[in-house]
């Protein structure tokens, strides 16, 4: 059963490369480098972790939601269940980022956070100005997210014998 498993699941994969690959990317440069180093900031409580993010162009300005991803227990009686990875972050190297805070808002989660959106999960927003690499002035909104969205996939897998690898 978990080859048949394995097999439709690197078939997926497959197909979702395929697929980014016909998309072009619309970020600017300056934010695929600030996605990449930002990504650096997450110090997950194991070995192996995957950051996600979510990332929109929204009224003039750019937002990115970042989060770990969660890890998908792969077999024995618990399998298929998802499991949150512990993580800090370093957010004062986040904020050594920007020349200007416009915002740094903390949320609190409601009692069920499966009732909500990713973006209402928010626990950290920062908006403000980055730091200049060109010329002109890059506003952006970055959010940092307690848990995943739902409809993201888990970022690794724990195995029976308790090795933890990237999906």
């Amino acid at each position: 059963m978990h080859s048949h498993t394995s097999l439709q699941h690197l078939i997926k994969k497959a197909e979702e490369i395929g697929q980014r690959k016909e998309k072009k990317d619309v970020r600017p440069d300056w934010l695929t480098r600030f996605i990449q180093n930002t990504a650096e900031l997450f110090e997950p409580a194991t070995d192996a972790a995957r950051v996600g993010y979510d990332c929109r162009y929204e009224i003039d300005q750019w937002s990115v939601m970042f989060y770990l991803g969660d890890a998908e227990i792969f077999g024995g009686m618990h399998d298929g269940k998802r499991a949150r990875i512990a993580f800090d972050f370093d957010l004062n190297e986040l904020l050594n980022r920007f020349d200007v805070v416009d915002s740094l808002r903390y949320r609190a989660l409601p009692k069920d956070p499966l009732q909500i959106s990713p973006r209402e999960c928010t626990l950290i927003e920062i908006s403000g100005i980055l730091k200049q690499e060109e010329e002109t002035v890059q506003q952006l909104t970055v959010g940092i997210l307690s848990h995943p969205p739902l409809e993201a996939g888990p970022g690794v897998r724990i195995l029976p014998n308790g090795e933890i690898e990237p999906v």
